[in-house]
């Protein structure tokens, strides 16, 4: 498999920088053209949970959306990364490419996290196109246009199962624009599913055979509970493909404690691919890490900081990228915005 072309503008790109490629940011619903978590998610002990633990209820503004918002540019800019790509999250869409309101959980527009960038010049933003909805091509297209190098598809919450040949127009035009895909791999537990078995990384073989770039987000792991392990799916896949790679996202939960030590285990060839990401804002979890870390790390208080401790410790600092030393399509994440 061919590895993407490099391209030499960025070649003279400057300094190298702190990238993480993924982070969320959620909408509880006062607008839902912009965004929403359904009646059942907002219920949900998890989302009840984390609006404790974080304390958003704190922050500055007049609705929790508001409040959610002005976290995330606050910590985004306390944070020594340069650059984060905060993801939106397209719809459930039905087999005929209509929306499917009633079956959609979790939605944050495209057009909402491409304003959120307006906000922040270290924010890129990360736009989710659900490919079974009619326009999805269009859409890549439109987003292209405004700048966006990567689209987030979420296997399991949106029902897309990225084997389907069906999908392959969708495919080969993200290849020829350069655009970078984002899959949701491994078991998902924050919302409700469509299917599990889609985020098999093994299923991405069709988006990969035609030739782009394609992050398999989370690395396939699953929780210690789960009756599955992808991860090593994640790995066979890894060494047939020159065009994959891996995020950390959500590796340093504590219901995946082997994660990250497991990855840091394996051969240079897989460990250069494997990129930095955070799933802000879901909390890293310090205990499993104690021994690395400490007891009281400086960075606590901020969560991506204290995410990206946490994997450093572990030799994954693939968080700082040389923008002229990735294949062309990684090399325009780095470079949007500047």
């Amino acid at each position: 498999m061919p590895t993407p072309s490099r391209d030499p503008a960025l070649q003279q790109a400057d300094a190298p920088l702190r990238l993480d490629v993924h982070a969320h940011i959620f909408c509880w619903g006062e607008n839902p053209s912009e965004g929403y978590l359904s009646e059942k998610t907002r219920r949900s002990w998890l989302t009840r949970v984390l609006i404790r633990l974080t304390g958003i209820q704190r922050e500055h503004g007049e609705t929790l959306s508001e409040k959610m918002r002005s976290r995330l540019l606050r910590q985004v800019d306390q944070a020594r990364l340069d650059r984060v790509v905060v993801l939106a999250q397209d719809a459930v869409y039905r087999e005929d490419g209509s929306r499917d309101d009633p079956a959609t959980h979790f939605y944050v527009s495209n057009d909402y996290v491409l304003e959120l960038a307006q906000s922040s010049e270290k924010i890129i933003p990360g736009p989710s196109i659900n490919p079974w909805r009619r326009d999805a091509i269009a859409e890549l297209e439109r987003l292209h246009a405004a700048g966006c190098p990567l689209v987030k598809v979420h296997t399991a919450i949106q029902g897309v199962d990225p084997a389907l040949a069906r999908f392959d127009p969708f495919y080969r035009r993200a290849a020829e624009l350069q655009v970078v895909l984002m899959f949701h791999t491994g078991y998902e537990h924050s919302c409700t599913v469509r299917s599990q078995q889609f985020t098999d990384p093994a299923r991405l073989e069709r988006p990969l055979d035609h030739g782009g770039t394609v992050i398999a987000a989370h690395c396939g792991t699953c929780a210690f509970f789960d009756p599955e392990d992808y991860y090593p799916n994640f790995l066979r896949m890894m060494h047939r493909y020159d065009n994959l790679y891996g995020d950390t996202a959500v590796l340093a939960s504590l219901i995946r404690p082997r994660a990250l030590a497991r990855l840091s285990r394996e051969d240079s060839s897989i460990r250069s691919r494997i990129l930095h990401g955070s799933d802000y804002p879901l909390p890293p979890s310090r205990l499993p890490h104690l021994h690395r870390v400490g007891l009281f790390p400086a960075e606590r208080r901020n969560p991506l900081e204290m995410d990206l401790r946490i994997k450093q410790a572990y030799g994954l600092s693939s968080a700082v990228w040389a923008p002229g030393s990735q294949p062309s399509a990684l090399a325009g994440i780095l470079s949007a915005g500047r």
